[in-house]
């Protein structure tokens, strides 16, 4: 039961962050540095539960956690969350990699700091999601989820010598991620054999 809480608890501390900004705005950092901060503390409470492995015993994967929950029968979509030794790995380096990106935007972020964290962790979750997700159609919800977010930090409070440009490299940064996806999503689904190329 531990992994969805690994994705919600970075949206609703998001959603928190956006909603406290005008108490101040000091309050969204420390509700972000908190909320990554237990994210992480999560993640090294499954590591150190043990047993997990980065190794495949005879080409079949070792969930050590798991979590289903029916979303779109209809279609077999299924909020379907597993962990093993590498995605635990890989949330444990993202919690720790958010934990950073607050501290080290804590003076830097000068107008907004609440929408700023909202995106920040919301990204972060959407990664989490990425590496938590089992099914398919779950995986590229992530992974789209991802962008929204992503174009605000890059259009708002992209690097300082861009000549204000940073709205159009936000796009293009978007505008680019596309391509990438739609190629993963047509290269997936011949393997599923349910392509009709």
């Amino acid at each position: 039961m531990l992994l969805p809480w690994l994705i919600l608890i970075p949206f609703i501390g998001g959603f928190l962050c956006w909603q406290t900004e005008r108490f101040g705005v000091k309050v969204p950092r420390w509700i972000a540095l908190i909320t990554m901060g237990l994210t992480l503390a999560l993640g090294l409470q499954l590591w150190l539960q043990g047993g997990y492995s980065l190794t495949q015993s005879a080409g079949i994967p070792q969930w050590q956690s798991e979590f289903v929950l029916p979303w779109i029968p209809r279609f077999g979509i299924s909020i379907h969350l597993a962990i093993d030794g590498l995605s635990l790995l890989m949330v444990v380096l993202t919690g720790l990699l958010g934990v950073l990106a607050v501290l080290c935007s804590w003076n830097e972020i000068e107008k907004y700091q609440g929408f700023f964290h909202l995106n920040l962790m919301w990204i972060l979750g959407g990664v989490i999601g990425v590496f938590l997700a089992i099914d398919m159609f779950l995986f590229f919800f992530f992974w789209e989820m991802m962008l929204v977010p992503m174009y605000f930090l890059i259009a708002l409070w992209g690097h300082k010598a861009s000549d204000g440009k940073n709205a159009y490299h936000g796009g293009d940064q978007v505008l680019h991620l596309y391509p990438g996806e739609w190629s993963g999503d047509v290269d997936c689904h011949p393997g599923a054999g349910v392509c009709a190329l």
